[in-house]
């Protein structure tokens, strides 16, 4: 039988190929799409944003999650959570559109109505396709999922591209996210080879929920206490502010939320089959936390530094206002991902109470911070995102320390030592390459070379080992992933 290290490397792999693969085929389309569409547009994208994923995420229920965690899932397991996802995203469909007057008067923008009633059609899309992608998750075949989600992030960048060109303005935005849910429905029904059947089990819709009502409190309070940020500014900004802070958060989900995705969806089904085997899951558990901490120190690090040449080159100078706001949001790169890894690791080892009280205890942070620091302007509701963040990483560190018995030194010192190298290479870029006045190319070549390179040589002399250790398993992916 294949080893879990082995299924885990193999996940792993097509994993980040899909998020990378992803990353650059969206990353492409976003910039020549944000070059021809105003703030304007991605502004009236923004005010519906929070509408659209509370009903997503009200769709799932939490049972995507508490399928995958299930060791022992069967077919009826799997109906009942297609069905219950159909019928719910139906009925969100429905309050969506009657309410979108409501939205539209709000904010005082009668296009709404029609943008939120259209947009609101991926709820039932995504619906539809649900268990199927927890099905491949389950068995860790990454493979198939990265080529569809390539094939979706293709067809639909093409949609908006050429609606964008053509003049359709915010419907260029509206029409891509719709063909991309499109297409993600096509590949998943015909890879998968899944189909539903006509049953519905009440025994396995409490048992799931017994589960999944945990992680669906937690997205919900997710999404309300992070997307809220969007009508909030919608409504006591020009809505060219809400445009700089949507596109900027657009390639935070990108580069940021995208790369935690493509992590915890892999390490949640590897840790959850050796949750009782406890020393084990304790010495791999240290081994992934110091990769990820080392990766996203170094790829935040870099696109803090290289965010406003970028911008320039890529999005025009139109799009300067977004680069503060970018350069917050990247720093939440350096606790995100790692603040998910361990609420992951957390509901793994069947501790989902705990990783929901400290999720609503960042939400908590979340709204004074809100509430606080909103009259400061929105670089200051993205600092009060980004601190709750940290904190919340901090919480799950303790009571991962607590619960499992992880020594906290075995990852916060190499932490420590990673924020020193950032500090140091952040001040490389300031104090160095920035006072040269070079164009924005030559600008953007060396904080994409030398920074990195800096980065890694202090590691190596720092003694990380998580820098040896991902060498080694960049070596032995070659044998390990066919």
């Amino acid at each position: 039988m294949e080893s879990l290290k082995t299924r885990t490397a193999r996940g792993m792999f097509w994993s980040f190929l899909d998020s990378f693969g992803v990353y650059l085929v969206r990353f492409g389309f976003s910039i020549v799409i944000a070059r021809t569409l105003s703030p304007e547009d991605y502004g009236l994208m923004g005010m519906i944003v929070i509408f659209i994923a509370l009903g997503q995420m009200l769709m799932q229920g939490g049972f995507s999650m508490a399928l995958i965690q299930k060791k022992e899932s069967d077919e009826t397991d799997f109906s009942t959570v297609f069905w219950f996802n159909a019928v719910t995203a139906v009925i969100v469909y429905i309050i969506l559109f009657f309410s979108a007057g409501a939205i539209a008067s709000f904010f005082g923008k009668p296009v709404l109505v029609s943008i939120t009633r259209v947009a609101a059609i991926g709820i039932i899309l995504n619906a539809l396709s649900s268990v199927h992608v927890s099905l491949l998750t389950k068995k860790m075949d990454f493979r198939k999922l990265t080529w569809i989600n390539l094939a979706g992030a293709g067809i639909s960048g093409t949609t908006g591209l050429v609606m964008a060109l053509r003049g359709f303005e915010v419907w260029a935005l509206v029409f891509q996210t719709l063909a991309g849910n499109l297409i993600s429905l096509a590949g998943l029904w015909i890879s998968s080879g899944w189909r539903p059947r006509f049953v519905f089990g009440p025994g396995s819709f409490r048992s799931l929920f017994s589960f999944g009502y945990k992680v669906l409190l937690q997205g919900l309070t997710d999404v309300i206490f992070t997307r809220i940020y969007f009508p909030l500014i919608g409504k006591l900004f020009p809505v060219a502010q809400l445009g700089f802070y949507t596109n900027a958060s657009r390639f935070h989900e990108i580069f940021i939320r995208q790369t935690a995705n493509s992590v915890t969806r892999v390490i949640f089904p590897a840790f959850s089959t050796i949750q009782d085997e406890r020393e084990k899951f304790s010495s791999n558990y240290v081994k992934s936390f110091n990769m990820l901490a080392l990766l996203m120190f170094l790829s935040s690090l870099v696109l803090i530094v290289s965010s406003r040449p970028l911008v320039s080159l890529a999005l025009t100078e139109k799009w300067l206002p977004a680069v503060p706001f970018m350069q917050i949001f990247f720093v939440e790169g350096f606790f995100f991902p790692l603040m998910m890894f361990n609420q992951n690791i957390l509901y793994s080892a069947n501790l989902g109470s705990t990783a929901l009280r400290i999720d609503l205890g960042r939400k908590a942070v979340i709204l004074v911070g809100i509430i606080v620091l909103y009259s400061y302007g929105i670089e200051a509701l993205i600092a009060g995102q980004v601190a709750s963040t940290l904190l919340a990483l901090l919480f799950t560190q303790w009571s991962l320390t607590r619960r499992l018995g992880i020594k906290t030194g075995s990852v916060m010192v190499p932490m420590v030592k990673l924020l020193i190298i950032t500090g140091l290479c952040f001040a490389f870029s300031v104090y160095v390459i920035d006072p040269q006045g070079l164009s924005d190319w030559l600008q953007l070549l060396l904080k994409v070379t030398l920074v990195p390179a800096f980065f890694l040589l202090l590691s190596g002399l720092a003694g990380i080992d998580s820098l040896r250790e991902l060498v080694k398993l960049i070596g032995g992916l070659r044998n390990r992933v066919s």
